[in-house]
């Protein structure tokens, strides 16, 4: 399973002026996710959303998590949208 994360600029203009910084920790975490082959397990269609959401462990932050848009899913490409960190 892979991921590619929409916007990317988007959200290190969000959270300027610690943007790289953030993410890169968006980053770790998708891959940190990504690794374990049970990504779908994490994935919830709620009412109300747009998109189903997949919410993974924050890699920053003990017992944060960061949520995201699953917008689409090709073969076994995830296409993302941040959502908002959860703490």
């Amino acid at each position: 399973m892979r991921w590619a994360l929409r916007n990317q600029e988007k959200i290190k203009a969000h959270f300027e002026p610690y943007g790289d910084e953030i993410l890169e920790r968006i980053k770790e975490s998708l891959n940190q996710a990504f690794k374990s082959k049970d990504v779908e397990k994490h994935i919830d269609k709620i009412e109300n959303e747009p998109y189903p959401i997949l919410d993974i462990n924050d890699v920053g932050h003990s017992f944060g998590c960061i949520l995201f848009y699953v917008v689409k899913k090709t073969y076994d490409v995830y296409l993302l949208a941040f959502k908002e960190f959860v703490l």
